[in-house]
């Protein structure tokens, strides 16, 4: 996945750094994001897949309707179709009988034109007969034994207007309007749209191809032994589920030593085979982070060190054509910045629209007091709680520890705080990342 030039930015640990309070050194969120957008080209390889295999793709080409829907005038309720000038030529008093003609059922129209002083049986979703400028409900009106002959009630008489109860043709989609942009990810509905149109297939986005590992000698695949003061891997199932949850093709690479010669040899080979390379630990300063270097060595380093928390050590770089990322080693930063960067960029990559990669906040009261640093911008694990008021409010959990996995399960959103806010206290609005709203969830 080629990456364009962007010689300004490029180069290792150089940083971009917006006038909103973040810490020298350190690149916000939102400036990070974009510029990756920006230089991470949109892959050019697409599929085109049978419509049951659409559900959370990539569209990458426009819909076109081409046909009316409805594609005829049809009733939107079970009744009679009938004149209102037939209706205006009826006594002026009490109820009115009317002979009934025939019948009008959906894939099986009244043929010719509705006799003058006479109602046609229609049932929802039929084609309205040719004269017909009304549909009266069945509810206004009793049928005679053999449905032969139809009483009307007068005040429906009198409230029925031209057009009442008729869906008109193109009233849902328009013959040659855009009904599925390029960019948006395929939701049950829209592919449903699109079979409205008799597509059988669409032309979506292959999906990515991403490797996947984990580093650190202290960890242990599930199953297996404990090292001593060792714990088990967890980034690497939450990072192939994020993945997989966008529509990505993963490869588990497993756990890789912290060895400068493994880890090398192990990113050059998945770099010849992967459109993106993503990992967890190893992207700090610490003796035993080896992945900068190693990335380093084979190719080049775009970004790293974000301005958030949880997640500060976040690395972008690229082998070749494989974008690199490396995001942190504690459980709760993988699943944040995986969430809020890598998935989004990765979107992106596919060809996503913007608000179909952006996490959806909206604004609820702080149900809690907070004092803080500033200087990056921070995500507390929350939930909404209903106070005794009856209110809504968010909750964050009772640690903000990053390696505190719990806290992600407890949890059913985030609360954000930009940079520069230094406080929160009980009942001020503060912006609620839902799950829910995520991507990946």
């Amino acid at each position: 996945m080629a990456e364009k030039n962007a010689a300004s930015v490029s180069g290792s640990g150089a940083q971009v750094v917006a006038d909103i309070g973040s810490q020298p050194g350190l690149t916000p969120l939102d400036v990070a994001l974009r510029l990756a957008c920006e230089q991470v080209a949109v892959s050019d390889l697409i599929e085109t897949r049978d419509l049951t295999d659409c559900f959370g793709a990539i569209l990458r080409e426009d819909v076109i309707a081409a046909v009316n829907v409805p594609s005829v005038d049809n009733a939107a309720m079970d009744g009679y179709a009938l004149r209102l000038a037939d209706m205006a030529a009826l006594p002026q008093k009490g109820d009115v009988t009317m002979p009934v003609a025939g019948v009008s059922l959906a894939g099986h129209p009244f043929a010719g034109e509705i006799p003058v002083g006479r109602a046609i049986r229609i049932a929802t979703g039929a084609a309205i007969p040719v004269g017909a400028d009304a549909v009266i409900i069945q509810e206004n009106v009793t049928a005679n034994v053999d449905e032969s002959e139809i009483r009307i009630d007068r005040a429906a008489i009198d409230r029925l207007r031209h057009g009442d109860n008729i869906r008109r043709a193109g009233e849902d989609v328009k013959q040659g309007m855009v009904i599925l942009p390029a960019g948006k990810r395929l939701r049950p509905q829209d592919v449903a749209v699109a079979a409205g149109q008799g597509r059988a297939h669409l032309v979506v986005a292959r999906p990515l191809r991403v490797a996947v590992f984990s580093t650190g000698d202290e960890l242990a695949a599930p199953g297996g032994e404990l090292p001593p003061g060792g714990i088990y891997d967890s980034n690497r199932f939450a990072m192939i589920g994020m993945m997989r949850a966008i529509g990505c093709d993963v490869t588990d690479l497993g756990l890789l030593r912290d060895d400068f010669a493994v880890l090398q040899t192990a990113l050059a080979d998945a770099a010849q085979h992967h459109d993106v390379i993503l990992t967890s630990g190893g992207v700090s300063v610490g003796k035993a982070d080896l992945l900068k270097p190693v990335v380093d060595s084979l190719g080049e380093i775009h970004a790293w060190k974000l301005a958030i928390k949880p997640g500060k050590p976040l690395m972008r770089g690229r082998i070749g054509d494989c974008l690199v990322l490396g995001l942190p080693g504690n459980p709760v930063s993988v699943m944040v910045s995986g969430l809020l960067y890598a998935v989004p960029l990765l979107l992106h990559m596919m060809g996503a629209r913007n608000e179909d990669r952006a996490a959806v906040r909206f604004p609820v009261p702080a149900g809690f007091n907070l004092k803080r640093g500033t200087g990056r911008r921070e995500w507390l694990r929350a939930r909404l709680h209903r106070n005794g008021n009856g209110q809504l409010v968010a909750l964050p959990f009772h640690s903000s520890s990053s390696g505190v996995l719990s806290s992600m399960v407890w949890a059913e959103g985030l609360i954000e705080l930009a940079e520069n806010r230094s406080s929160v206290q009980q009942g001020e609005i503060v912006e609620y990342i839902a799950f829910a709203g995520l991507q990946a969830f």
